[in-house]
């Protein structure tokens, strides 16, 4: 439930939704001659450092929880070995969480008898959990995760997911083909990136909108283009998503292509979309005039959204 994530987020003022299509393996290919690779042994421990310093973990985790709202969709983009995760299965993204073992409501409420039933091996959760960190960590190894790092947007997260369960031979990989599909867009068409200011925005019930800062949503992707932003999305700060009442669309008359994000249900209402465009103040706006507005669900939390926010933009690339 990416748009669950996403609300989450919100209400912690920070912006930072799953393509469930195959995006690669830490697993070693055949090697030349039809040999098979042969990988090392993962160690039986590994201490990886977090915010609340070195915390010893198995080497090859068997039996993963995620408590909090992103970290379950890295885990399933990395073909981790999720076990339980919060409610996540009400959303059109949520088919994998019925699999799992549910250790929490959709509103972020532990069950803790549930957690203790599984018996977890590995626990990780969001930064902004240490009260439920405090109770979990002296029973199960537990990795706080921090929702930024030394990168703008979304990579610094997967990274620390993926050295806390020895993926990050994995995240290496999905750079390495996702920035291949950069380049390839880039080459392509350079011409129209360079043309233009973009902006990203969109509404949950119609009555108002938001805006992407220049870092997250799909920005860091855009930004790895070359697109330019509109003056809109420059003036967001960092690691927020900026919300505006509708007399207020005329902000974003700067921008010559707007990508107009659909979360779904529950973050976004039934109809709210078309509430909002249908308002005179969203269709006076120059890139709605020019015809230059695009749907779609633009968030990004993983290498799988990503890939395919990339295509989606691409797409928006082939008809400007």
């Amino acid at each position: 439930m990416r748009a669950k994530a996403h609300s989450r987020l919100i209400a912690l003022g920070s912006a930072v939704l799953l393509a469930l299509a195959a995006c690669g393996s830490a697993e070693q290919s055949p090697g030349a001659g039809g040999q098979s690779g042969t990988a090392a042994a993962a160690p039986a421990k590994r201490t990886v450092q977090t915010p609340k310093g070195p915390v010893e973990v198995p080497g090859d985790p068997k039996k993963i929880v995620a408590i909090d709202f992103q970290i379950p969709y890295i885990l399933l983009d990395l073909k981790a070995n999720l076990a339980g995760a919060i409610d996540l299965t009400a959303a059109k993204d949520g088919e994998p969480f019925k699999q799992l073992t549910i250790i929490g409501t959709d509103t972020g409420e532990l069950n803790f008898d549930k957690i203790a039933e599984l018996d977890p091996d590995l626990i990780l959760a969001a930064d902004y959990q240490e009260p439920e960190y405090e109770k979990l960590k002296d029973r199960y190894p537990t990795v706080l995760i921090p929702a930024a790092g030394d990168q703008p947007g979304w990579k610094p997260q997967v990274k620390a997911v993926a050295e806390a369960i020895g993926k990050a031979g994995a995240v290496d990989e999905l750079e390495k083909k996702y920035q291949a599909r950069v380049t390839e867009i880039k080459d392509k068409h350079k011409d129209k990136i360079a043309a233009g200011k973009w902006a990203t925005l969109g509404t949950y019930d119609g009555s108002g909108w938001y805006l992407y800062d220049k870092v997250g949503g799909p920005s860091t992707a855009l930004a790895d283009l070359g697109i330019a932003f509109d003056e809109a999305t420059t003036k967001v700060a960092d690691g927020n998503v900026a919300q505006y009442s509708i007399e207020q669309l005329n902000q974003l008359n700067g921008a010559t292509v707007l990508l107009f994000d659909d979360l779904g249900p529950p973050v976004t209402a039934p109809g709210a979309g078309d509430k909002l465009k249908a308002d005179p103040l969203f269709t006076s706006i120059t890139a709605v005039k020019a015809g230059k507005v695009y749907d779609g669900e633009y968030n990004i939390l993983d290498y799988g959204d990503a890939l395919r926010v990339l295509d989606q933009v691409e797409s928006v690339l082939g008809k400007i």
